[in-house]
């Protein structure tokens, strides 16, 4: 989790997914295109959203997730190996730190 500025709170609070790269350059056969999701129930939240290409950490973006609203999705860039997702504290006085928010990762086939 990040405070209202960015900064981290604790590592603990993060979760790292390894995935598989999407648009492989060596064999787009492989593995298509892929969208990554995040959803949220019963309060609006931020999380802070980071990919890394294989080499270096892009940088990091705070999405805004809205629990009226359909889920956050973006297109991931090619070659895409790990994506980090913590919650980000809205202001100081942001007490919703316990509500749920749900990931997906989707591939479409090539």
């Amino acid at each position: 989790m990040f405070n209202e500025s960015g900064g981290l709170i604790h590592y603990r609070y993060g979760l790292l997914l390894p995935i598989p790269q999407p648009n492989q350059a060596y064999d787009p056969k492989l593995w298509g295109d892929a969208y990554f999701s995040v959803g949220t129930s019963w309060a609006d939240v931020r999380v802070k959203v980071q990919f890394h290409d294989g080499t270096k950490w892009l940088p990091a973006e705070d999405w805004d997730v809205n629990h009226g609203s359909g889920r956050y999705a973006k297109k991931l860039p090619q070659g895409i190996q790990k994506i980090h997702v913590g919650r980000v504290k809205r202001s100081s006085s942001d007490v919703v730190d316990d509500n749920p928010v749900g990931w997906l990762l989707e591939y479409v086939q090539a």
